[in-house]
């Protein structure tokens, strides 16, 4: 098995007697253990008479099996292990993944967990019953989803043969046509036609040996019987000629305009060694000047582009090219259309060179050996996946590896880039449309295309603002890494001046040729209202469009940057590869004093925030609350209704003022740390403290947080186009102590399953239920959330009062997990960093919250071994009386039953409430 020269890790690849094959890693790293077991069946083998029957398999397998019979008992093993498990019914595979603390002892007790929930699933009528209403709810939650929405159009124009065009998810209507016992027996029918060891794969990340790990998987899995496998029938052609050569017109619910260009292809698996059409995405999405991004972006008809993604199968592929269109864009989509052929034109003209390939290679060959591993718990699933997608060889190259560069190949698949072979889907609010999408009633139609174009005459016109990418002059042969200096091993101030401090530190784990400069100012001209912050905030939007474009190719050779804004001021954050990065980040600071001239990209952007800032008005109730609740609690923080108010007043002169009341006075701190000397950091500082001294200085800025202790119960409704009831309720901690904050973790976890199985699993009442740890600056709070497509506001909050009532009534009970509890708090906070990225901005977080020492967590632990269940108690207690807590409650729906009190304040003027509260 091919690994990288850099990869420290140990893998092994067995398959069982029985046919299953899995993937064993050994990564010392780890945190965590983490574990996938992936099916090959998902929806393409649901029964034609009862679409989203592998949906509803995927979730009656937590409900209780032969070994562990009551429902969830996995899911409670888990969170009691500081883990927790989920899966994912797709088109060809079905995943269920986990993770937990890692010692044998539990990742043997989860594998057991695991192989009953596998092998001898209850399937219990009852609860198929109830778990229907569960699937009802996901359905309902996605109603006003657009991508799901413009999906189920994408299913009903193609071959109706093929399943692909089935409904995936199921709900109440596709289920109802059967009897429980009927639905039980369709389930039983799937699992013991698809649930067979041969046609299973398996892949445990642990820090455990792989010899351990090896023992445990057969031990579990290794009585599993082979029996006959239901074969799979040859899948037909995903289009049909009918389906090809025409324009889908679809009217969406959020603010877009959007063309996708869609070519059909066939299935790329056999050829990912060569990857043409990584080649081909490399090219036609390319950023830079003289890209076709860069001409649709002059003549302003579009001001984003992808290229390369699109729905993926064994057998088929889409290559989409995804364009964000202005609203010169919608008048000029024949020009748009005219260009990208005639771009196509130009590539098959100039053919593909084999430098290009190389350096696509190259890339590859970079991002293998210097990733930041996902979490465990991720990557056990992509690599579960990729046991059925590549040979044993490439698992952990295969979406890598381009050792087989093959123009002639590419060329090839370009070919299907065709007037002819193209499915255009234009997606704006003025769709014309006859049709309505089964499912989600997205209005669309079909028409077929006529382009009718003269290439030579474009070409003649407008070819000279075309062409190819050049070399990526970014991409730099790998420097030694530096020696370690073990003084450094923890950020040290090495400047400290009035209005600027910079850390520097060594990364001394990792030992990658990366890392991470991080600037932040602190502008005090933000207290002045929201207009300054609107003006900020497209200004930044702005900047980021004049840089992506100039340093697209540094961003394709892995030397990144972030600039953002935050409720002090702004920052600008580079990471990656080491060798040019201090460099780069100091012409960054350049570039926000020389970009002055926006005039070409204005109205393009404040466009494109503007509609931001309204789709957000359209995401689901519990994101459209948390989101809301943040703007509450936060002083410097306004709702997208408030910004997008004043982001459409601004003017070009508003954006040249905005930049310079911004810099008129500011605090800048800084943190460089990875792989440099401290030698290599004396020109950066330099160039930081030239900036820095053109300025005048300031103060950091207190990120105030609004003071609901003591107070009536702030109440606050949440208009949402969606119609799901949905209550947020949110507990303010008596205070941002280290032993309060704890008590606020430990509750949360404490409360976190029971919450959820006695209100999401036993009561039904909706698909999002849940609880959450919610600290704002710092301060510590609690929040519980449920939404509902079929209860009440008030059943909802009264579920919750009588939740957390009950629970304190039986806290005793919980005795016998206080000790594990403790425990599993502790290893959470005792994790160490897996990769440089996470490590540095922990480290940066520490600094920012004035964790100058780096030992905040190890301080809470202390204070954790000290508690006991009854120090909890108490905490829960005066929660639950409201005694020095505060209290928000958030929702959206219709509270005209909720019994008003003396003990409520309704808020329904946001800037009044913020004008008027204390902050901390």
């Amino acid at each position: 098995m091919l690994k990288s020269a850099y990869d420290k890790r140990q893998y092994k690849f067995i398959e069982l007697p029985n046919g299953l094959k899995f993937l064993l890693v050994q990564d010392p790293l780890a945190n965590k253990s983490a574990c996938s077991i992936t099916v090959n069946a998902g929806h393409f083998n649901d029964d034609n008479d009862c679409p989203g029957i592998s949906h509803l398999l995927e979730h009656m397998l937590f409900l209780g099996n032969d070994k562990f019979p009551n429902a969830n008992d996995f899911s409670n093993f888990l969170a009691s292990h500081n883990g927790s498990i989920n899966a994912s019914t797709g088109s060809e595979f079905t995943s269920f993944f986990y993770d937990l603390n890692s010692d044998i002892e539990t990742e043997d007790n989860a594998l057991e967990h695991l192989s009953a929930m596998m092998l001898q699933p209850k399937f219990d009528e009852t609860l198929i019953e109830k778990e229907i209403n569960a699937i009802d709810a996901e359905f309902s939650l996605k109603q006003k989803d657009d991508l799901r929405r413009l999906y189920q159009v994408h299913k009903e124009t193609c071959n109706p043969d093929h399943p692909f065009s089935k409904f995936s998810v199921g709900n109440l209507e596709t289920f109802s046509a059967f009897s429980a016992i009927e639905l039980k027996e369709k389930i039983q029918r799937f699992h013991q036609s698809y649930y067979q060891p041969q046609n299973t794969s398996l892949c445990i990340i642990s820090k455990q040996s792989i010899t351990s790990s090896e023992q445990l998987v057969r031990k579990h899995f290794g009585p599993w019987d082979a029996k006959k496998l239901t074969s799979t029938d040859k899948h037909p052609s995903l289009y049909l000629p009918e389906h090809l050569g025409i324009q889908i017109s679809i009217k969406p619910i959020q603010q877009a305009q959007r063309m996708i260009f869609t070519f059909p292809l066939p299935g790329q698996r056999e050829y990912f060694r060569s990857k043409p059409l990584s080649v081909l995405s490399h090219i036609l999405g390319d950023e830079g000047d003289g890209g076709l991004l860069s001409f649709y972006k002059q003549k302003n008809w579009a001001s984003s582009l992808s290229a390369g993604g699109g729905i993926e199968g064994s057998s088929f592929k889409d290559f989409n090219i995804n364009l964000q269109l202005t609203s010169e864009g919608i008048k000029n989509q024949d020009n748009i259309i005219l260009a990208l052929f005639a771009f196509i034109q130009l590539i098959k003209e100039e053919g593909v060179s084999s430098w290009r390939i190389q350096e696509i290679s190259t890339l590859n060959q970079l991002m293998w050996d210097f990733t930041d591993h996902a979490k465990p718990i991720d990557e056990a699933q992509e690599l579960s996946i990729a046991i059925f997608e590549y040979p044993e060889e490439y698992l952990l190259c295969g979406d890598y590896i381009l050792d087989k560069p093959s123009p002639a190949l590419t060329l090839q698949m370009l070919d299907y880039f065709s007037p002819e072979n193209l499915r255009l889907k234009v997606v704006t609010p003025d769709a014309s449309t006859k049709l309505i999408a089964k499912w989600y009633n997205t209005p669309y139609d079909v028409t077929n295309l006529n382009l009718n174009f003269d290439l030579n005459m474009f070409k003649s016109r407008d070819m000279a603002n075309l062409k190819l990418p050049d070399v990526n002059k970014f991409i730099q042969p790998l420097s030694k890494l530096n020696d370690i200096n073990h003084d450094y091993h923890l950020p040290q101030k090495i400047v400290s001046e009035t209005g600027l401090h910079i850390w520097y530190g060594q990364d001394d784990k990792f030992k990658q040729p990366k890392g991470h400069c991080f600037l932040t100012f602190d502008c005090p001209v933000v207290n002045q209202g929201i207009e300054i912050v609107a003006g900020k905030r497209l200004w930044i939007a702005l900047l980021n469009e004049r840089l992506n474009q100039k340093y697209y190719q540094a961003n394709m050779a892995g030397i990144h940057f972030h600039f953002y804004p935050h409720q002090g001021g702004f920052s600008i954050q580079t990471s990656g590869f080491s060798n040019p990065q201090l460099g780069f980040c100091s012409n960054l600071l350049t570039e926000i004093i020389v970009h002055d001239n926006f005039e070409n990209s204005f109205l393009q952007v404040k466009h494109k925030q503007l509609n931001g800032l309204s789709n957000t008005l359209l995401n689901k109730p519990i994101n459209r609350m948390f989101s809301r609740l943040a703007v509450l609690m936060q002083q410097q923080n306004y709702s997208p209704e408030q910004m997008a108010f004043n982001v459409n007043q601004l003017t070009l002169h508003d954006i040249k003022t905005t930049k310079e009341q911004l810099l008129s006075s500011f605090h800048l701190e800084g943190l460089m740390y990875g792989d440099w000397a401290y030698a290599d950091t004396i020109k950066v500082v330099k160039d930081v403290k030239s900036f820095r001294n053109a300025y005048p200085t300031a103060d950091k800025i207190n990120r105030g947080v609004a003071d609901i202790r003591k107070q009536a119960t702030q109440i606050h409704q949440v208009n949402c186009e969606h119609p799901d009831s949905a209550v947020v309720l949110y507990f303010q901690a008596p205070d941002s102590s280290i032993k309060t904050t704890v008590l606020t973790i430990l509750a949360e976890q404490l409360l976190a399953t029971p919450f959820f199985h006695k209100l999401r699993t036993t009561q039904q009442l909706g698909y999002l239920v849940g609880t959450g740890y919610v600290p704002y600056n710092n301060h510590p709070g609690i929040s519980f959330y449920i939404q509902s497509p079929h209860k009440s506001v008030s059943h909802l909050i009264e579920a919750i009062n009588t939740f957390l009532i009950a629970t304190l009534e039986d806290i005793k009970e919980y005795q016998n997990v206080w000790k594990m509890l403790k425990n599993g708090v502790i290893k959470q906070l005792m994790q160490k960093d897996t990769n440089l990225n996470m490590k540095s901005q922990h480290l940066w977080m520490a600094i920012g919250n004035g964790n100058l020492t780096f030992n905040h967590n190890e301080k809470m632990v202390e204070s954790i071994i000290e508690l006991e269940l009854s120090d909890l108690n108490n905490y829960l207690q005066d929660m639950v009386s409201r005694q020095n807590f505060g209290e928000f409650l958030l929702y959206s729906g219709d509270l005209s039953d909720y019994p008003a009190t003396i003990n409520t304040a309704n808020v329904s003027n946001i800037q009044r409430f913020k004008s008027e509260i204390n902050y901390l």
